[in-house]
């Protein structure tokens, strides 16, 4: 994703998302350490069998662990989604069937990030079934777990 090749209404809309995220940790600063210290652990912490791990000033808890199979397919997805538009667009069925599957696990999976000194949380989806037939992988979770620090920067510091 290039966060300046969007639109501006979608450029202030994940803007304000981040903002409200990055406030409830403490701030911008604390919000890229914060990202920074999650990809900074080996292996990827989400496939954590306890659906439990810890930065220096949150607690992130999954509501269902992820087994590595099914993290591999939401990446290829996310891939996909950033090259056509949809994560199923022109895939093998082999490839369609695993990507259905991983879908129906991750529909309801949220992931909790709770403050360890204000014991706010913020609840984040993994994917955005908001609109039917088109489910997406959520934003925000790509700004903590997947794009370059730089994406993140852009929606943190955006004006309109």
């Amino acid at each position: 994703m290039n966060f300046n090749k969007l639109d501006v209404e979608v450029k202030q809309q994940l803007h304000e998302e981040i903002i409200n995220f990055a406030n409830l940790f403490g701030g911008k600063n604390s919000f890229l350490t914060m990202i920074e210290e999650i990809r900074a652990q080996k292996p990827n912490p989400i496939l954590n069998k306890s659906g439990i791990f810890h930065t220096s000033k949150v607690k992130i808890i999954l509501s269902k662990s992820i087994f590595k199979d099914t993290f591999s397919t939401l990446y290829d997805a996310i891939r996909r989604e950033e090259k056509t538009g949809d994560m199923l667009d022109g895939i093998e069925p082999k490839e369609y069937k695993n990507t259905m599957n991983m879908m129906k696990t991750l529909k309801n999976v949220t992931i909790t990030f709770e403050s360890k000194e204000n014991a706010q949380t913020f609840e984040l989806p993994i994917l955005d079934a908001s609109q039917e037939k088109k489910t997406k992988v959520s934003f925000l979770y790509k700004i903590v777990f997947f794009y370059h620090l730089d994406e993140a920067k852009k929606a943190l510091n955006y004006n309109a």
